[in-house]
C-alpha cells in the first residue's frame, strides 16, 4: 500500500468517542489464540470494508512465489506468526493493522496496532510526532459469517479511575489530555480478566453496558478467501 501520509489513531476512523490506548499489547505471550473462522473479507455496519489475512499464511505464501525475505521481515514473522493483517477501508481512506488474537477466561479479544493509513493532510513532520499505540476490542464471533468488535471506551475506564476501582499506570497527554495506559501487558491482561469478570461499574448491571455501543461494529462476511 503505497501511503501518503500516516495518522495512528484509531479512534478517528472508527468512531465519534475515544477508545482506550496503551503503549504495551493488551496480551500476553501464553494467552494467544488463533482464530481461523476471521479469516476473509467482511463490511460492517458502518459500511467499512475489511480484508484479514493470516500473517504466517500471506508470509509463506510470499515465499512459495520466490520473495526473499529479510532478517527484519523474518523476525516479524516469529513475533506475530499467529495474528492477522487487516486492511480497514471506509470512505475511500484505507488502513493496515496487526492484529492479534488472544483470550482472557474464554472471551476472545484483539490486539490492534496500526501500521499505516492513508492520508492526504497529514506531512512527515506530523506524523513522526504520532506514536503506534495498541488498542484492544472484545471479539464475539456470533456466527459462521458474524462478528462484533467492541472497543474498550476510554470514557468507560476513566469513570473506574475516578473511582479509585482500578489501579493501573497512566499517562493523561497532550492538549486534549488523553488517557494513555503505561501499564506492563501483564498487567493489562489481569485488569481485562478483572473487567469482564468483576462488576466494577454499580451504574453498569449488565456486563455489555462495559463495551459502549457507540464503539461497537457488526461484521458480516462476504466472498471469503479461501
Amino acid at each position: 500500500m503505497k501511503t501518503k501520509g500516516i495518522i495512528l489513531i484509531l479512534a478517528v476512523l472508527l468512531f465519534n468517542s475515544c477508545i482506550v490506548k496503551s503503549l504495551q499489547p493488551f496480551y500476553t505471550k501464553d494467552s494467544i489464540s488463533f482464530n481461523k473462522k476471521l479469516i476473509g473479507n467482511w463490511i460492517d455496519n458502518k459500511k467499512g470494508e475489511w480484508t484479514v489475512e493470516s500473517i504466517k499464511s500471506k508470509m509463506e505464501e510470499d515465499q512459495k512465489n520466490g520473495i526473499e525475505m529479510s532478517k527484519e521481515e523474518l523476525n516479524f514473522v516469529e513475533i506475530y506468526k499467529d495474528g492477522y493483517f487487516i486492511t480497514y477501508l471506509k470512505k475511500e481512506k484505507e488502513a493496515g493493522f496487526i492484529a492479534m488474537p488472544f483470550k482472557v477466561n474464554k472471551q476472545y479479544f484483539l490486539d490492534f496496532i496500526p501500521i499505516e493509513i492513508e492520508d492526504n493532510e497529514i506531512n512527515s513532520l506530523a506524523a513522526e510526532h504520532l506514536l503506534k499505540t495498541h488498542s484492544v476490542a472484545k471479539l464475539d464471533i456470533n456466527s459462521e459469517e458474524g462478528v462484533s468488535l467492541s472497543w474498550l471506551s476510554e470514557e468507560r475506564v476513566s469513570d473506574l479511575f475516578e473511582g479509585q476501582k482500578i489501579r493501573l499506570k497512566h499517562e493523561l497527554v497532550g492538549f486534549q489530555q488523553d488517557l494513555l495506559i503505561t501499564a506492563s501487558s501483564e498487567e493489562l491482561h489481569a485488569f481485562l480478566k478483572k473487567y469482564i469478570e468483576a462488576d466494577l461499574f454499580n451504574e453498569y448491571e449488565k456486563n455489555d453496558n462495559k463495551w459502549k455501543s457507540s464503539d461497537k461494529l457488526e461484521l458480516t462476511k462476504v466472498d471469503a478467501k479461501p
